[in-house]
């Protein structure tokens, strides 16, 4: 059986309702109605951020933009213009019309170019990610999983009529872009809302008090255990990182290991410490807290946090805890962890020299209860938000899959059949010239790279 049967049997059989068409069309091989164009391996000695051409790499067609310069050797190709279509062959193998500046295509890269006479590019736009998707899903990889130009020629994608190709565009244009509208309203919103609880933080501790160092508040103030933990629940509890979620002490992932008694004793959580994160490589997290309650009472602690023991009673750690998650304490802390190494961290005496103001028991319960009720109303905005986000993700998805299906605009008797605008397709691209696989040599006396790199089947 050969590589391109594979694949129609890979199509026939998947469950995928993006995959699904309307019975009077016909299938084709994208390479039967398009040009397929590899990159080219470029030397990366010539890659720059400042200098020459801009070069086009497989991480561009995620982002949309390149950063990268290319000042070396340069010809007629392959060139990408704005408004080509683009596949990252490697990774989630991404597809982007490219709407950047004019630049060189650097291999594990392909440009799909179609002729507007015979096919919509913008039918090819909308239908290219679910079958691409497929394939990924059936291509294995110990690393990176890879496509090959071959693969993307045996793709025996939809050919409906190419009028029916333009109402379908048309159509899907008008309804995702209203569903692009209503993603960036929610987004708005969730911003808009962010800033809100910033200053809604600000304010309820910008409180009269007095002006402490969180050291002169603390009995203890320790790092965690260095011991190797694994999935043993016989053995002694220790709460991690990822134990510390969105500012409460989240048990679902616990993992043990055994101590001595010295250590349990010195390590041991008390119901009313304070977990902070000290160590990580995004600087949001660095800094985050919880509070122990006597459901972790026993527990131990990973060296990635430290423990703050409060000795004031007159100090609710609770207030402790949401104060560190305020604009001045998130400036402090950010301050001190920032590093250009990768990973962010902050050490106990930058802790220990935080200011926090103290007023009252009496103000600081009340504080408290005012910001628990604050944050319990962002969290159900906040869900209901992302509710709506995967809800408008169903709806463009069906949209999709009853275009594919040719149920989302009306069939017209009139138009010209798919099987005719098959064998016109099939004629113009007899008739074309071949095109030339050969560069022209650059007017520069410096060595032109290979133009391609040999492909393995994806």
């Amino acid at each position: 059986m050969s590589f391109g049967e594979n694949i129609n049997q890979l199509i026939e059989y998947s469950e995928n309702p993006h995959l699904q068409i309307h019975p009077s069309w016909e299938r084709v091989r994208l390479g039967d109605i398009a040009d397929i164009l590899n990159g080219a391996p470029w030397k990366s000695q010539y890659f720059n951020s400042t200098d020459g051409v801009p070069m086009i790499r497989i991480r561009d067609v995620t982002s949309g933009a390149t950063n990268t310069r290319y000042n070396g050797p340069t010809n007629d190709g392959p060139w990408v213009e704005p408004g080509d279509l683009l596949v990252g062959m490697d990774g989630d193998f991404n597809v982007r019309r490219w709407k950047s500046h004019k630049g060189l295509l650097n291999q594990r890269v392909c440009k799909i170019s179609i002729s507007k006479s015979l096919y919509s590019s913008r039918f090819i736009e909308y239908i290219l990610p679910s079958y691409l998707a497929v394939i990924n899903q059936a291509t294995s990889s110990v690393t990176v999983k890879h496509l090959s130009s071959r693969t993307l020629n045996d793709l025996p994608i939809p050919l409906p009529p190419l009028a029916e190709q333009r109402r379908i565009v048309a159509k899907l244009d008008s309804l995702t872009a209203r569903i692009t509208r209503a993603r960036a309203e929610l987004e708005r919103a969730k911003r808009l809302q962010k800033q809100w609880f910033s200053k809604f933080l600000d304010s309820e501790f910008s409180c009269d008090g007095e002006l402490l160092r969180l050291g002169e508040l603390a009995e203890d103030v320790r790092y965690g255990t260095a011991q190797k933990c694994d999935y043993n629940p016989t053995l002694t509890p220790v709460l991690r990182i990822p134990n510390i979620a969105s500012g409460n002490i989240d048990t679902s992932d616990l993992k043990h290991s055994t101590f001595t008694e010295k250590e349990i004793k010195k390590l041991s959580l008390c119901s009313g410490d304070l977990l902070i994160v000290r160590s990580n490589g995004s600087i949001d997290l660095v800094g985050q807290s919880a509070v122990a309650d006597t459901q972790v009472s026993g527990f131990l602690f990973a060296g990635y946090l430290i423990r703050i023991r409060l000795k004031n009673k007159e100090v609710t750690p609770y207030f402790v805890h949401y104060w560190l998650r305020s604009p001045q304490a998130r400036s402090a802390i950010n301050a001190a962890a920032k590093s250009t190494s990768g990973v962010n961290n902050i050490n106990s005496e930058q802790l220990k020299n935080l200011q926090i103001k103290i007023p009252s028991l009496s103000k600081q319960r009340i504080i408290v209860s005012r910001v628990i009720k604050a944050f319990s109303h962002a969290d159900r905005l906040e869900t209901e938000a992302e509710r709506v986000l995967a809800l408008l993700d169903r709806l463009e998805s069906s949209l999709l899959a009853k275009a594919f299906r040719g149920e989302l605009v009306p069939q017209d008797p009139d138009d010209e059949p798919a099987s005719v605008l098959l064998d016109r397709i099939q004629a113009e691209r007899a008739a074309a010239p071949k095109p030339k696989r050969g560069r022209k040599q650059s007017t520069q006396d410096m060595p032109v790279p290979r133009k391609r790199q040999t492909e393995k089947h994806g």
